[in-house]
């Protein structure tokens, strides 16, 4: 049986118009490090620029840990943005190198595809697996969140960040030298508590999800 991949690619958002290019890029860097680290159990090939600060691309193993990884990337890169694509299929080009930019097969033309159809809609996220129920519901629930979180100012962005390290609002509150009582309106006005309720049932329904077995898993 061929073993199946999911091949995750991001596309950056409105690039084109960057001041500081060469800035972004190292940022973008460093959040494919910090997030092949985080999530390498789940990794099959690293996550990787592919042209100039436009797109990067990694193959997973298994979609446990998709909207935690997309929602890592778009936290490191701040206030830029990205849309995602995630396709399941096979890949039957240098797949033992684990090399994503030396990759090629049905997988990859997939997600190339789907990311064509993304960028003509105003969504950010889209995925395509062996399973469209779950493709429905797991991509809606994803795309919800990220345009609910997508509307926040920055000014809550920074106190949702600083209450989520800190874990409570006073301490948020004095490390931004701020009121107690302005970290809890922001928190309310970006729906925070509503939407973390929302990403940690997602985040537990992916973790349940019956996962294959690929390739990969046998060799990690």
């Amino acid at each position: 049986m061929t073993p199946q991949f999911y091949v995750l690619s991001g596309d950056v958002l409105s690039s084109r118009r960057m001041k500081n290019k060469e800035a972004f890029q190292k940022t973008l860097e460093k959040a494919c490090r910090k997030i092949n680290k985080a999530y390498a159990g789940d990794i099959y090939a690293d996550f990787k620029i592919l042209k100039g600060i436009d797109e990067m691309e990694g193959v997973l193993l298994n979609i446990s840990h998709i909207y935690g990884i997309v929602s890592s990337f778009l936290e490191q890169i701040y206030p830029h943005s990205m849309r995602f694509v995630l396709a399941s299929g096979s890949i039957d080009t240098s797949l033992e190198s684990r090399n994503v930019s030396k990759m090629d097969g049905p997988a990859f033309h997939k997600a190339y595809d789907m990311m064509g159809e993304l960028k003509r809609s105003n969504l950010l996220f889209d995925m395509s697996t062996d399973n469209e129920t779950i493709d429905a519901l797991v991509g809606g629930e994803i795309n919800s969140l990220l345009l609910l979180k997508g509307n926040w100012s920055a000014k809550q962005y920074m106190i949702v960040k600083a209450y989520r390290e800190k874990g409570s609002q006073y301490e948020a509150a004095k490390t931004l030298g701020i009121t107690q009582q302005t970290v809890s309106k922001a928190l309310t006005r970006a729906m925070w508590k509503e939407i973390e309720s929302i990403e940690n049932r997602l985040n537990h329904a992916l973790l349940n999800l019956p996962q294959k077995t690929t390739k990969g898993d046998e060799n990690p």
